[in-house]
């Protein structure tokens, strides 16, 4: 799994695998991440696999990151497996990004 992190760590890109083999190991990065900004946009169209367990791990992320006062943004605008994926399991995502507050 690559994470690439931009604009002061408020946006984090996911590439390769998001699975139940490296749940745990994604989830410590992305709560890093977070660690560092009150909101995160998280890009998930470079992602070659994904699953129900990646897309529940993103869900209880997000919301424990609500429950602390802080937002992530789950987006996908062209990668077909994640939006049947996040479809399947009944998340939200955004296919537009925000504008950026700096």
């Amino acid at each position: 799994m690559i994470l690439h992190s931009f604009l002061t760590n408020r946006f984090l890109s996911l590439e390769g695998r998001l699975y139940s083999g490296n749940l745990s190991e994604v989830q410590f990065k992305i709560e890093a991440a977070l660690d560092k900004t009150q909101s995160l946009i998280i890009d998930l169209d470079s992602l070659e696999r994904f699953d129900e367990a990646g897309a529940y791990m993103l869900y209880i992320t997000s919301e424990k990151a609500r429950e602390n006062n802080k937002k992530i943004i789950l987006f996908c605008k062209k990668n077909q497996i994640v939006k049947r994926v996040f479809n399947f399991v009944g998340i939200q995502y955004s296919s537009n990004l925000p504008i950026p507050s700096f």
